[in-house]
């Protein structure tokens, strides 16, 4: 019996220091290699890019909206005149 908790024991012991002992095997260094920069300086590029694009769309978007303004304006001082015009040949 004691041989069949002891093997379990080491059983144990082995399987959680092989779980701890695999950071270890990652190869972590304490700095970056060449092509992690590359792809560090490549997203940091698209983050700039997709940041002046928003920002265009940003302001297209604002003049689309003032345009759409400035055009309801007119509608609505359109049709009044309209109806003005209406109610003139109504009268006569």
């Amino acid at each position: 019996m004691s041989s069949k908790n002891w093997l379990k024991k080491l059983s144990i012991f082995m399987f959680a220091f092989s779980v701890l002992s695999l950071p270890l095997l990652s190869g972590c260094t304490k700095h970056p290699s060449p092509q992690e920069l590359t792809r560090l300086e490549e997203a940091s590029q698209a983050a700039e890019t997709a940041e002046k694009t928003l920002q265009q769309k940003k302001e297209e978007k604002a003049a689309l909206e003032a345009k759409l303004s400035a055009k309801k304006t007119q509608l609505k001082e359109l049709e009044a005149r309209r109806d003005a015009v209406k109610e003139n040949a109504a009268k006569k």
